[in-house]
């Protein structure tokens, strides 16, 4: 799929999430949840504002303008210019997400006496995100926004590729247990797994570099 193809879809997803959002504002109660607690409980209000109520679309908007402006800020020899193609698509996969989560807090919203558990759907959404990304994770060519930036996979294309490769499983077999923490009931259980998949790449980047360059001073100039 095409760069521009991507963001033309994931700019009218993000309309249609103001869009259906401003027809349903004035039927929101007075009182919003905004926050759920591990069991599925809400434990957080918010006044009915347009922040509170809008939050997601806006959010969902600047997601997919960021996708705009980073290859535009990229500097020389960290271009994004040969995966153009993967940033749309991650673009998309983010803003999808985004508009999601939206749309169940709307429904949310508009239901506050439903036993409706935004917790366990937050965490498999975010668990099906990474299984996403993970598909497209090792197409990432090197560059400064989007990827596993270390000082290892930066300083080397070989340490970058292969940390890229092995990330991708990483993120998504992650992805895959994570979405089994509404069956755990723990928070324990989603952190282990979230420093699991972020931890696994770093380490590994860091090991194959020492391996591959060392890391021996650098002759002093004269």
């Amino acid at each position: 799929m095409k760069f521009k193809t991507s963001m033309s879809i994931g700019l009218i997803l993000c309309l249609l999430l103001f869009a259906i959002t401003a027809y349903f504002y004035p039927q929101l109660p007075e009182t919003l949840p905004i926050h759920w607690n591990i069991k599925g409980e809400v434990d957080g209000y918010a006044d009915k504002s347009f922040w509170v109520a809008f939050m997601y679309p806006l959010i969902a908007f600047g997601s997919w303008a960021l996708f705009i402006a980073l290859p535009k800020l990229s500097p020389q020899k960290y271009r994004m210019d040969q995966f153009m193609p993967i940033v749309g698509i991650l673009q998309l996969v983010m803003t999808v997400f985004f508009c999601i989560i939206g749309l169940i807090l709307l429904y949310s919203m508009l239901n506050t006496e439903s036993n409706f558990n935004m917790s366990n759907v937050v965490i498999i959404m975010v668990g099906l995100l990474l299984v996403l990304t993970g598909n497209y994770l090792s197409k990432v060519r090197k560059n400064f926004f989007i990827g596993i930036r270390t000082p290892w996979t930066l300083a080397s294309d070989e340490v970058w590729d292969r940390t890229h490769r092995i990330g991708a499983w990483t993120f998504v077999i992650g992805g895959l247990l994570l979405m089994l923490q509404p069956f755990f009931k723990s928070h324990i259980y989603g952190l282990a797994v979230v420093s699991g998949l972020v931890l696994i790449p770093v380490v590994y980047s860091f090991i194959l570099y020492k391996k591959l360059e060392g890391f021996t001073p650098e002759p002093k100039e004269d």
